[in-house]
Formats: structure tokens, C-alpha cells, sequence
């Protein structure tokens, strides 16, 4: 379990990963450039956000009633706080984190203002190819639905193109299958696209494609909308193979053929 680290090793889409399979109860703290913010959440989910000057005032108060009364806040405008601070941390690149859990109490009025799973999809959608590929390793992997697909994709508010990925995971397709047919789809639909003849245009609408999927399947990923299929069967090398024909076999049998 990691309770703190660095932005540039485990980025927000993670840390929001952690916090949501556990459905903690928590406080994420976020230093950026001197400036120190608070994310509280509640069950996995984002109740409030605060920005202090030095990081242990956020652990000044052990209910969240408090918390309200030292920002002189109602809860009428909670969500007015949370919307002006919030798109400031999603942006964050770099900085330290840390995750208390259990600190603070929450009475049973507060619910969350928007639901992890959303806020995840929504980073992965501007993830770099090179964070991408920290997760999606290999275009060999194959992928398949979880049994909460149906509903965690609904509290995820996916787009059209983000549906037409997650229709191709299968637990048969492998990554580069997925790549390849979105990226048809795409010429298909798009002339100006079918029309390119410049090869280096051409090679980047093909990787345009291939970060466009893998973002997707980050978010599905770390939403837990997917998962890595778990029937995948090892391929055999030539020794395997011709040991497993042997066993098959009488040995007199199989010493005739050889």
C-alpha cells in the first residue's frame, strides 16, 4: 500500500485508484510549489477540498463539522469550494503526496460531489504515451470486463469513443487488436483522414490511435472498469510441445514415430 510518494512516480490517476479500492476515508494531501491543498474523501469518493498554508492544519480537526467551522464554510458551498480548487490539483504533474486514512468523521449528510471513477477517466484523457505505457506494458495484453463493467462505466460518464473501446475488451482481443480496429474505425469515419498520403502523417494519425486506446484502458484499468484476463494460456515452447506429444503416447508408440 502506498500512503505517500512523488507526483512523478505515482501519478493522480493511481493515488484516486488506491483511495477508491479501499474506499477509505481519508485526507490527500498535495504539495506543489509551497502551496499545500487537502482532498477529503469520503468511502473512495471526494467530499471537500482545502488549501492551507502549512500541511499540518489539515490534520488540526477530527470532524469534518470543524473542518467547515475553521474555513468559516457552509455546507451550502461546499461545492463551490471544491470547484475552484480541484481543476488547480488535477493538473498538478509534480509535488509530494501523502494519504492519512480514518482521521476524519463524517456525519451522514455529506456525500460525495463527483464519484472517483469519473475523476480518473477524466485525467486519463490527457495522460502522456509515456505514462500510458507505465500500465499498458505490452500490446500483447488482453483485458477483460470486471464484474462491475456495467456499472462503474455509468458512474464513469464515458464518451462515445471511450464506449467503442471498452465494446472491443473481450478477454480475446489483445491490445493491438484493439489499437488496430479503432484506428480503421477512424479513417473509415473521418475523410480528411482517408485522404492523408504523407507517410509521416499517416504514422502519426496511427499513433494518435494507439494513445487514444491506451488512455482509455489506463482509465478503465485503474476505475475498475477492466481487468488483465485471467485466461490466458502460456504459449509452449518447441520442447514443451514435443514433451507434452510424448506423454500423450505409448512410449513404444512414440519411439516408432520419432
Amino acid at each position: 500500500m502506498i500512503n505517500s510518494g512523488d507526483l512523478k512516480t505515482f501519478n493522480l490517476i493511481d493515488i484516486f485508484q488506491i483511495i477508491k479500492e479501499g474506499k477509505k476515508n481519508c485526507i490527500l494531501v498535495i504539495e506543489n510549489n509551497n502551496n499545500v491543498y487537502g482532498i477529503y474523501f469520503k468511502d473512495g469518493d471526494p467530499v471537500y477540498v482545502r488549501k492551507v498554508k502549512r500541511s499540518f492544519f489539515l490534520y488540526m480537526d477530527l470532524d469534518f463539522e470543524s473542518v467547515l467551522k475553521r474555513d468559516k464554510i457552509s455546507k451550502q458551498d461546499i461545492f463551490k469550494n471544491f470547484a475552484t480548487l480541484l481543476p488547480i490539483i488535477l493538473k498538478f504533474k509534480e509535488g509530494k503526496f501523502s494519504i492519512t486514512s480514518g482521521f476524519i468523521k463524517y456525519s451522514e449528510d455529506i456525500k460525495p460531489l463527483i464519484n472517483t471513477e469519473k475523476l480518473i477517466i477524466l485525467l486519463s484523457r490527457n495522460l502522456s504515451l509515456e505514462e500510458v505505457n507505465r500500465k499498458i506494458t505490452d500490446p500483447e495484453l488482453i483485458f477483460e470486463k470486471t464484474e462491475k463493467t456495467q456499472e462503474l462505466s455509468e458512474l464513469a460518464d464515458l464518451n462515445s469513443q471511450e464506449r467503442e473501446i471498452l465494446a472491443l475488451v473481450d478477454g480475446k482481443n489483445k491490445v493491438s487488436d484493439i489499437i488496430a480496429k479503432i484506428h480503421f474505425n477512424r479513417i473509415l469515419k473521418d475523410e480528411n483522414i482517408l485522404n492523408i498520403n504523407d507517410e509521416e502523417n499517416v504514422k502519426k494519425v496511427y499513433e494518435d490511435s494507439e494513445l487514444l486506446v491506451k488512455r482509455a484502458l489506463y482509465g478503465f484499468l485503474a476505475s475498475g472498469i477492466i481487468r488483465k484476463s485471467r485466461n490466458i494460456k502460456k504459449s509452449e515452447s518447441i520442447i514443451e510441445r514435443i514433451l507434452s506429444y510424448l506423454e500423450s503416447k505409448p512410449i513404444k508408440e512414440s519411439l516408432k514415430e520419432i
